[in-house]
């Protein structure tokens, strides 16, 4: 990814934060509260250094959120509780979190962690979930 030294460590230091955070609580609402601070980073630096690898890398967090969300808010309001949002879905965003960190550190190729980050995001719809518990997709 072609940015400055300076704006790779904002994001890092960005990430670290929400990393932090994430695991300091339980409420899974929390957890996205903070989830969310990965895309606003990525925006506002590539607002300063257009790179469309961030365009890409933002749409993917800013769609997990979204999906987890939405999720979350139908357990909640009881609209649909067949579909669980388990502690390994939220182990596992924070885990990508910090791989997709790493790569951004070592200017290594992440998309294969934003895939992993689609594919996570479509665990929590019906059919996606339905794939998941019968062991077919792996999150």
């Amino acid at each position: 990814m072609d940015i400055s030294v300076e704006m790779r460590k904002l994001i890092l230091d960005e990430f670290e934060y929400v990393l932090k955070k994430m695991g300091e609580v339980d409420d899974p609402f929390q957890k996205l509260f903070y989830f969310s601070a990965t895309f606003g980073i990525v925006q506002r630096v590539y607002n300063i250094e257009y790179n469309s690898e961030l365009v890409f890398a933002h749409f993917i967090l800013n769609e997990t959120h979204k999906g987890f969300t939405a999720r979350l808010h139908a357990i909640r309001d009881a609209r649909d509780t067949t579909v669980a949002i388990t502690t390994e879905h939220l182990e596992r965003l924070s885990n990508l979190i910090k791989e997709l960190a790493d790569k951004i550190r070592e200017n290594k190729d992440h998309v294969d962690t934003l895939k992993k980050l689609i594919i996570l995001t479509y665990s929590t719809t019906g059919n996606g979930f339905y794939l998941y518990d019968k062991g077919v997709l792996k999150i």
